[in-house]
């Protein structure tokens, strides 16, 4: 049996395992470079939602306090305003109840001239020793010298006062007790107003306090509002930075799987095989879409190539080549690939790739 050196075998052994040796290490470190982003990403997409909710949660406790602040200070101003007014109404209202009360015994009056006006007579009862004094169509009819009151309703608004104080005035009749019914009368005259004027001051510190509160809750209300569009505009674009590498990292493992089996030509292989991934997940979704335009013969033409497009996608998937995915990257063109989407992802696949491989991919 003829010998071979043992170097010249060694050396034939280490040629054998050369291309693979040389090409496994790129595969799995890209694979462990990728499968460390996917990890480290999902981490901080928990961790940003964590934030973001947290953050809500500040910006509704913070509206919450507000709105408890101004609904408190509403509370304190409504009632001092009702204990400074409150009173005062009370004891407006309980004049007047007062002097209505005492009108009739304070309102005597004696006839001194009957005048030539039939119609202040209206305002005097028939006296209690003619009860019927009626006149058959002029009202209550006197004589002078005949003492009676004045009715009841005289003492409920100021303008029937205002009639007795011209009767007074025409010297038609006197009182019988003219300081107690002008002390009453006065007060029938004057609390009105006064309760009128306060009830207005009440109303005015009511609706002030009401309308302050409003604005507090609407200033809280707007600031938590523009903080959470800033919110929603910083949550969303530090998503969509984690989402696009996310997409990259998910799509790299799965290219990397694929360029394992070309180790020779490794960086074309993963770079057609994360394309492919990426235009067959794209195809996939559409083809996977409810239609809800309108029918026409080329529409229909059309969903009819993105299925087929999408099941031979699905067909060299399963049974994958390198040559049948370039191919599928070939038919679908750039359609998806020019896409802001596909292009934040690569940002970050190729800027992975070089750190782990020191080699620039091209697409």
């Amino acid at each position: 049996m003829r010998k071979v050196p043992v170097l010249a075998l060694v050396f034939a052994l280490a040629l054998i395992g050369l291309t693979p040796a040389s090409a496994a290490p790129k595969a799995t470190i890209v694979t462990a470079a990728f499968k460390n982003l996917l990890n480290v990403t999902g981490d901080s997409l928990d961790s940003l939602e964590q934030k973001y909710e947290s953050d809500i949660d500040a910006l509704d406790s913070a509206l919450a306090n507000s709105t408890i602040a101004a609904n408190s200070t509403y509370d304190q101003e409504i009632q001092t305003a009702s204990n400074l007014y409150a009173p005062q109404i009370s004891a407006s209202t309980t004049k007047m109840t007062e002097a209505r009360a005492k009108f009739s015994s304070v309102s005597g009056v004696k006839v001194v001239t009957l005048g030539t006006n039939r119609n202040y007579w209206g305002n005097l009862n028939c006296p209690t020793t003619r009860p019927d004094c009626i006149d058959v169509d002029k009202g209550e009819k006197f004589n002078v010298g005949e003492v009676t009151t004045l009715k009841a309703i005289i003492g409920t608004k100021t303008d029937y006062l205002l009639e007795i104080d011209i009767m007074l005035g025409l010297g038609l009749i006197e009182l019988t007790n003219r300081t107690e019914y002008l002390a009453v009368t006065s007060t029938l005259k004057s609390e009105p107003t006064n309760l009128s004027k306060i009830t207005t001051e009440y109303t005015a510190a009511q609706t002030a306090a009401r309308n302050k509160k409003d604005r507090a809750i609407q200033a809280a209300t707007a600031l938590r509002e523009s903080a959470l569009a800033d919110l929603d505009d910083a949550y969303e674009t530090a998503k969509a930075e984690l989402e696009a590498k996310e997409t990259a990292a998910t799509l790299a493992l799965l290219a990397a799987k694929r360029a394992s089996k070309d180790p020779t030509n490794f960086d074309s292989a993963f770079a057609i095989a994360y394309k492919f991934e990426y235009n067959r997940k794209m195809v996939g979704e559409i083809a996977d879409a409810a239609w809800t335009g309108e029918w026409t013969f080329r529409t229909i033409d059309t969903i009819i190539e993105v299925n087929k497009l999408a099941a031979a996608g699905d067909s060299i998937g399963r049974k994958y080549s390198k040559s049948q995915a370039a191919a599928f990257n070939s038919a679908v063109g750039n359609a998806f690939t020019n896409e802001p989407d596909f292009r934040a992802a690569l940002k970050v696949l190729t800027a992975i790739y070089k750190q782990t491989t020191k080699v620039t991919l091209k697409f």
